[in-house]
């Protein structure tokens, strides 16, 4: 079983503190760091949302097609990798900002001018124009939560690079489904969006240019696999990652997932590799939003010093970088969802 530790804490300074699905919470005794929205300007209040009953696992696990996972729970722990030191404190970045330098320092709270004595020299991308590696914080220090560990199982899939038993750590904060959704979100993301993207095993249609999922996929049919994602993602994700019935004149493109013939499942595959680096991760305290979404923060752990060497060479390394990024849960009537989360970079 491989176990991916999703573990964070970063608790958030004034205004956007998020009080956790079981109530609220209180600041950790530790520097908070800058207050931060995932917009990348900013907005208007958000309207108010109908406030929704808690639903239960199996309530929730009722509107999943015929084949859907299974979820165990067990208390976790905050961690890191192996061979490597909890610091003291980390640089938190900003790992990419497709904004302006101005709205980046706006949405995560940062005086201006304490941002640009941070970045004087800020790295520009060629291509999108966006931003990479902003500092917000110099001295951050990597505030501790409960953690739970979330088992999701997946037993019908006969694939050997897909796991069927996998566990991923959550804040313990989040109720039952809420922490099911996000252990299904990351689990999605890993196998078959994120690191890989396909739903294997699959057949190449050579003329067509495009793969087919069959036998011992996740799901071979569509219109289950549309059921499954609807039910951990938010509407507004998955309409990104699905796109309907594949089109007629040949223009699909890579990145997102067709209808094809007979409610088959068509996808153009792609594999990206992993940050050697990447050390560990960590969250802030799950807290509720004026709009009813829960939102918390993923905190990357990483080593960016010069003196790494990569791993198995008897070293113990320290983290010294944090990279953040939102997590947020929107309510339904049916249960939480998942609306924004990324792979830790």
């Amino acid at each position: 079983m491989r176990a991916r530790f999703v573990c964070l804490s970063l608790i958030l300074a004034a205004g956007l503190l998020l009080s956790a699905c079981t109530g609220p919470s209180q600041p950790e005794s530790t520097p908070a760091p800058p207050t931060a929205t995932p917009a990348p300007s900013p907005a208007p209040a958000p309207e108010p949302t109908p406030s929704y009953e808690p639903v239960s696992l199996d309530d929730w696990l009722a509107n999943m097609p015929e084949n859907a996972p299974s979820f165990s729970y067990a208390p976790g722990k905050l961690n890191v990798d192996e061979d490597v030191n909890w610091p003291e404190t980390v640089q938190l970045k900003i790992f990419y900002w497709p904004g302006t330098l101005e709205e980046a320092a706006q949405t995560y709270n940062v005086p201006w001018e304490t941002f640009q004595a941070m970045n004087p020299d800020p790295e520009k991308s060629d291509f999108s124009g966006g931003y990479y590696l902003l500092c917000l914080d110099e001295a951050y220090v990597l505030p501790e939560i409960e953690m739970e560990d979330v088992t999701i199982e997946t037993p019908w899939v006969a694939f050997t690079r897909t796991e069927t038993v996998d566990t991923y750590t959550v804040p313990a904060a989040l109720d039952e489904q809420a922490a099911a959704a996000l252990a299904a979100s990351y689990d999605f993301l890993y196998e078959h969006y994120g690191m890989h993207i396909g739903i294997d095993p699959s057949e190449y249609q050579e003329e067509e240019g495009y793969y087919i999922s069959t036998e011992g996929a996740l799901y071979t049919h569509y219109s289950d696999l549309e059921q499954y994602l609807g039910n951990i993602f938010s509407a507004d994700w998955c309409g990104k990652t699905l796109s309907g019935p594949l089109p007629t004149d040949g223009s699909w493109t890579f990145g997102t997932y067709y209808q094809g013939p007979d409610d088959s499942i068509v996808f153009g595959m792609s594999d990206r590799g992993g940050n050697i680096s990447h050390c560990g991760t960590v969250y802030t305290q799950p807290e509720l939003q004026p709009d009813g979404s829960l939102l918390f923060w993923q905190l990357s752990l990483n080593i960016e010093s010069e003196d790494f060497q990569g791993w198995g060479q008897d070293i113990v390394y320290t983290p010294d970088t944090a990279y953040i990024s939102p997590v947020r849960l929107v309510p339904t009537e049916t249960g939480w969802r998942v609306d924004e989360l990324s792979l830790p970079a």
